[in-house]
């Protein structure tokens, strides 16, 4: 039995790139699409960083939740996610953890998975 993923996602980021040693920001658009020609699904989005990374302009947030919503058969949908650095932040590589949670009509989980994309910070 071949194993199909009733939703993919994928992650952009505007800017595609941080700024070293500044206080930043950027944009990270989630696109969220059904596969599956028959049914909808609820899905959601625990999403994950660490230092300098944060999920709030003020204070420093690792952990947060983004609701995404109903996606219809076929169809897709976007939610953007603000990243924000503190200034002590160095030139590499900073990963964002997702849990993707995917319900069926009948509030099961259909399908749980793991994704982590990285955002460059360049000097």
């Amino acid at each position: 039995m071949v194993f199909m993923p009733v939703l993919s996602i994928s992650a952009a980021f505007e800017p595609n790139q941080l700024k070293a040693f500044k206080r930043t920001d950027a944009v990270m658009k989630l696109a969220f699409a059904n596969s599956n020609a028959e049914k909808a699904y609820w899905c959601e989005c625990d999403i994950s960083v660490k230092s300098p990374l944060s999920l709030a302009p003020d204070k420093e947030l690792g952990k947060g939740r983004a609701k995404v919503g109903i996606i219809m058969p076929g169809k897709s949908r976007e939610k953007p996610i603000k990243l924000y650095t503190t200034p002590n932040n160095f030139a590499g590589d900073y990963d964002i953890k997702m849990t993707v949670y995917v319900y069926d009509e009948d509030g099961a989980i259909a399908e749980r998975f793991e994704k982590v994309e990285s955002i460059k910070c360049l000097d």
